[in-house]
């Protein structure tokens, strides 16, 4: 069986001696030695001037810390295409999440649609969705979130490691930006996250994830948000073999390019190879062959997974959620279908995976 996740996550031999330092000073959480480190080497190689990182216990907490950070009041508005954890990032911050449409070319927010979202629902912030982990330039989404005052967050879930057109490291947009850590990211812990923002929003995201405590007092709202130093000492010994996983799987997904570039009924992402590639996403040509395909894959050993499916305004759990037109949105998350991604796949996996697909009537 082909598994849809495949996670490669580094031995105990190569993360150990990364936790030296916090049995020296027996300090295991609370920003202790190993998570100060992997922010400091994040912020160094990614963040850019300007901006400092902080870690979180999930990529929902770090979006939840990050809309308390920035003051987010009352409705904010996400994509209804993505995944649940975003639009329940909003309500764990106390707002009101609003649905909002898609481009067909992004898959990502569409600015003219939330243009007019945010002139028939005035908000307080949006949060955009790298969709797939894919680094796209969001200048005219920032634009228009900034002529109406509303805070712009990324949820850059599945981005770390990703390059922007442009070869700049993704991790610089809006406000703050935020990546997940999760066992099925690329850049894969167990569990954690990470918020890049300016160095004073970054501090009251520290604050939020600690209680919103400081100097002996509640300041600010908060939750128990904090990053072990077990896991920041996985995140460091992932730091160090990043470029190697990122060209595996940036190959994998250039055969994935050539391989299914005749088959005329699916549409692959349109990008550059230069996001982590979590997973290779494609379009099928109605929700029939997406449901098809899923199904005659899986006979054949082969797991594939639809994302993201729901849109999030038929969710049960959103139903009665404000939202602006949606209808592409819809679209998308019915007929999206992807495929697996692993860092050490191999050609005959790979092959194997392309077959199934291909032999999908």
């Amino acid at each position: 069986m082909i598994r849809f996740i495949r996670p490669s996550v580094p031995p105990p031999e190569a993360w150990l001696p990364y936790l030296a330092r916090s049995y020296d000073e027996r300090v295991f959480s609370n920003s202790g030695p190993a998570a100060r480190r992997l922010e400091a080497a994040l912020a160094e190689r990614f963040a850019g001037p300007g901006r400092a990182v902080t870690l979180a216990a999930s990529c929902t907490t770090g979006l939840t810390a990050a809309l308390l950070a920035v003051g987010a009041r009352g409705r904010v508005v996400v994509p209804a295409f993505t995944f649940p954890a975003t639009a329940h990032a909003v309500v764990q911050s106390g707002c009101r999440p609003v649905f909002c449409d898609v481009s067909p070319d992004t898959w990502e927010l569409d600015p003219d649609a939330l243009a007019t979202v945010l002139h028939r629902y005035p908000a307080s912030a949006v949060v955009h969705v790298r969709a797939f982990g894919f680094g796209r330039d969001l200048a005219d989404v920032g634009a228009v979130a900034a002529r109406t005052g509303a805070r712009l967050v990324v949820d850059a879930a599945a981005a770390l490691g990703g390059l922007l057109p442009d070869g700049t490291p993704v991790g610089r947009a809006g406000d703050a930006e935020v990546f997940s850590m999760h066992v099925t990211k690329v850049f894969g812990i167990g569990e954690g996250g990470a918020i890049f923002a300016a160095p004073e929003l970054a501090e009251r995201v520290r604050l939020a994830c600690n209680f919103g405590l400081a100097d002996g007092d509640v300041v600010m709202p908060g939750l128990n948000g904090k990053l072990s130093d077990v896991h920041a000492a996985i995140g460091l010994a992932v730091l160090d073999r990043l470029d190697a996983v990122l060209a595996s799987r940036q190959a994998v997904a250039a055969r994935y390019d050539r391989l299914l570039a005749d088959c005329p009924w699916l549409t692959p992402a349109r990008t550059a190879a230069r996001a982590p590639f979590q997973t290779y996403p494609v379009l099928a040509d109605t929700r029939a062959r997406a449901a098809a395909l899923v199904e005659h894959c899986g006979r054949r050993d082969v797991e594939l997974r639809r994302y993201y499916a729901p849109a999030l305004h038929l969710a049960a759990a959103f139903a009665s959620c404000e939202r602006g037109r949606v209808a592409i949105a819809e679209d998308l998350a019915g007929r999206m279908v992807c495929l697996p991604v692993h860092s050490d796949m191999t050609d005959a996996e790979l092959a194997t995976v392309v077959a199934a697909v291909t032999s999908c009537a």
